[in-house]
């Protein structure tokens, strides 16, 4: 069967759609024709020019909560223009599967979770027009009831899943973080292991991918690398939550990216927690040509950590950059503004605080909820939103990427928002990665989605920088 899968219209991505490349790879491999339309500097309606030259018998599309109506969107005008079953994946979708069916009529199955094996078996009783009902881990509707049959077990053996399927990806047309070494040459990205253990406040990861994580073995991620090295792919961004979480592992494939001579060819960079970083696991990660391990931090106070339910110590934040400044791996900390524990005093300890970590790039993020995760069920029990919010187009002052913002008791929306741009600001432009480029596009999006006030406020807090 024809299949088509299609990631919603995207300005600066920096990185194809994996979820959907392992989806055309299972079905292909399965004697499927499965093509992919990645979103990367398209338009929706060169999107719909694409379904109708593939002319696909089936359309899946990936969504997300930050891009939930440009999906639902891109979906609506297939299903009216050609009349064909349309598959929704992804984080969002999986999280309030029952809200998107009941509420949109064009959308036939949503694809929880994993969806390799689910999906394969979905296409394949499309096809026979079989029945749906002992597919585990899909939701549809029948006679106009919402069906959601049981959820799907994670993959246990990652191994055996086909390498996703790159040959639909322009690379060309993905952006490259200011970061970024080896600028010239196409950057690619591997997800090497599945699943998080811990329970942060603000994450869904683990709802999505589970508790435990499933680690790929170390030879079958050289094998995906010379695949991608072999595209032209110079730089490799690991994408897992946490990269470094099986110490051993790390080093196995550190060792063979050394043996295969990538370590001189290659340069990558990773997520780690800084309680697993040690000067053994440095050393090998420096040899094999990490550039860059990115921290999630949050705060700056035993406090905060806690509030987040991170599971690091501050003694521990301080060992890890000063490994990673000993061994010359770059540095990102993430940082997070808002929360039940955010004052502006503990913002004004949090700028000293990166000042001394000295990190070659931090964010300082505003604190959004997400479907399922602890921060969006605190506000419902304080009584800020409930689940139907996702229905709404969420822009304005208490919204940000179309997500909830979440300030806590003692900080203002545009207090927030102006803490963010003005760390962001201070220490884009400290280390040399500030363009004015960027701000103007972050600008022309807020004005194109009507988000005036939050504007205002972000744009003030950086002309005030610029006086200083």
């Amino acid at each position: 069967m024809k299949v088509l899968f299609l990631s919603p219209p995207q300005k600066e991505k920096t990185f194809p759609s994996l979820g959907i490349a392992y989806l055309a790879a299972m079905l292909n491999k399965n004697k499927h024709d499965a093509y992919i339309h990645d979103g990367a500097d398209s338009s929706i309606k060169e999107m719909i020019k694409y379904t109708g030259e593939i002319a696909p018998k089936v359309v899946g599309i990936t969504m997300n909560t930050t891009n939930r109506f440009e999906a639902l969107e891109l979906a609506k005008l297939i299903k009216e223009k050609f009349k064909i079953p349309i598959i929704l994946g992804g984080p969002h979708p999986t999280l309030v599967p029952d809200q998107i069916l009941k509420n949109y009529s064009f959308i036939d199955f949503i694809v929880r979770n994993e969806g390799e094996y689910s999906t394969l078996e979905l296409i394949n009783a499309l096809e026979k027009g079989n029945d749906f009902s002992k597919i585990l881990g899909i939701s549809y509707k029948k006679d106009n009831e919402v069906v959601h049959n049981p959820q799907v077990s994670p993959i246990q053996d990652l191994d055996k899943l086909p390498f996703p399927d790159w040959k639909f990806f322009d690379l060309k047309k993905y952006a490259k973080l200011p970061e970024f070494t080896y600028k010239e040459s196409p950057h690619g990205s591997i997800i090497s292991s599945r699943g998080c253990p811990f329970r942060c406040t603000f994450c869904s990861s683990n709802n999505f991918w589970g508790y435990k994580i499933r680690f790929r073995s170390a030879k079958n991620v050289i094998e995906e690398m010379k695949m991608l090295y072999n595209l032209g792919i110079r730089f490799i961004y690991f994408n897992d939550d946490n990269f470094t979480s099986n110490k051993k592992r790390t080093i196995d494939i550190c060792k063979l990216m050394i043996k295969e001579g990538f370590s001189e060819k290659i340069g990558w960079q990773c997520r780690a927690e800084v309680n697993i970083i040690d000067e053994e696991l440095l050393s090998w990660m420096k040899k094999a040509n990490c550039n860059m391990i990115e921290f999630g931090i949050e705060d700056c106070t035993e406090q905060g950590i806690r509030w987040f339910k991170k599971s690091h110590t501050l003694s521990q934040v301080k060992t890890a950059f000063d490994l990673c400044k000993k061994y010359n791996i770059k540095t990102k900390s993430y940082f997070i503004i808002g929360g039940d524990h955010e004052t502006k005093e503990n913002i004004e300890a949090k700028k000293k605080y990166i000042n001394e970590l000295d990190p070659d790039i931090t964010t300082a993020s505003i604190l959004l909820a997400y479907p399922k995760t602890e921060i969006f069920e605190i506000g419902k029990r304080k009584g800020l939103w409930n689940d139907d919010i996702w229905l709404k187009n969420l822009v304005g002052e208490k919204y940000h990427s179309n997500a909830l913002i979440y300030t806590g008791p003692h900080l203002s929306y545009s207090e927030v928002s102006a803490a963010s741009a003005d760390i962001l600001y201070n220490w884009m432009k400290k280390k040399g990665y500030y363009k004015f480029s960027d701000n103007l596009k972050i600008a022309l999006n807020m004005l194109k989605k009507g988000d005036l006030k939050k504007l205002i406020i972000m744009s003030l807090t950086v002309l005030k920088q610029k006086i200083k």
